[in-house]
């Protein structure tokens, strides 16, 4: 049941974050047992089964602005909607819970009418949520865990795909998850993993630490699902970046991709505040 007291947007992150800390869950094969709730400060408290207190934080790697008329918020309340409607649409026909990311080219834009007047945005936005609904109704994963891709290298994938998106990743998650994940993103605009990204990323949250709730511990998740289809992508710099040691103030840093469902706990060193 909604919390009253959230508002739509807060609930809808929430949300989002819970799927996500489910599918953390599933994936990393020695998350503790115990009581998992929702908190502000950090976005999760887990008391486990052995008396523990653990704080864990979620964040994604920040996109990188190319341009003065790129807006991260409107681009991403823009996709949010697409994505909403499209899960919508599909929870009418099926009780399949899936999780679907959508990697959008970098020609979407919120403001497409008006950098091509023949276009409608409401009307491009409302056409791509139905085909993105077709799309994962037709390459559905009848059994869970199974794992599809839709791109432009496939058959189905070339000749259905929009213009606007360049594949669809389609995972069946039913009876692991109890909400399904619906998500978006602009990969060429995302910043590619390395030392350098996540080094920004450890250093932005311990920055924060001292205002979370105490807890015996804290976990920092840093969730990426997009430097692979990322023309930018550099296999060296991946693998040096899984293997170098950090200096935080969290017990546990992780790379999560989500896309394929894959967790890296990195190597710390821990700092001394």
């Amino acid at each position: 049941m909604r919390n009253s007291t959230l508002s739509p947007n807060q609930y809808k992150r929430d949300k989002r974050e819970w799927a996500i800390i489910e599918l953390f869950s599933e994936s990393y094969k020695s998350f503790p047992l115990g009581n998992l709730r929702k908190s502000e400060r950090p976005d999760f408290l887990l008391q486990t089964e052995k008396g523990k207190t653990i704080g864990i934080e979620l964040t994604e790697l920040k996109y990188e602005r190319r341009d003065t008329e790129f807006n991260l918020r409107a681009h991403e309340d823009f996709l949010s909607k697409i994505m909403e409607r499209a899960q919508m649409l599909f929870k009418e026909s099926s009780e399949l819970r899936l999780v679907v990311d959508v990697h959008f080219m970098d020609t979407i834009s919120p403001y497409i009418a008006a950098t091509q007047p023949t276009d409608d945005a409401k009307l491009i936005s409302d056409g791509l949520s139905q085909a993105i609904t077709q799309i994962v109704t037709d390459n559905l994963p009848e059994s869970t865990g199974k794992h599809y891709v839709v791109d432009r290298n496939s058959k189905y994938g070339d000749i259905n795909l929009p213009r606007f998106i360049e594949s669809i990743h389609i995972t069946n998650v039913t009876g692991r998850l109890s909400e399904g994940l619906w998500y978006a993103s602009i990969s060429t605009r995302v910043k590619p993993l390395s030392v350098d990204s996540i080094n920004q990323r450890i250093a932005d949250k311990d920055a924060k630490l001292t205002g979370y709730e105490r807890c015996d511990e804290n976990w920092l998740i840093i969730i990426q699902n997009s430097f692979l289809m990322s023309s930018s992508y550099d296999p060296v710099a991946v693998a040096r970046a899984l293997k170098h040691k950090y200096r935080s103030s969290f017990r546990k840093v992780f790379v999560f991709e989500r896309t394929q469902a894959a967790v890296t706990e990195l190597p710390l060193l821990r700092k001394i505040r």
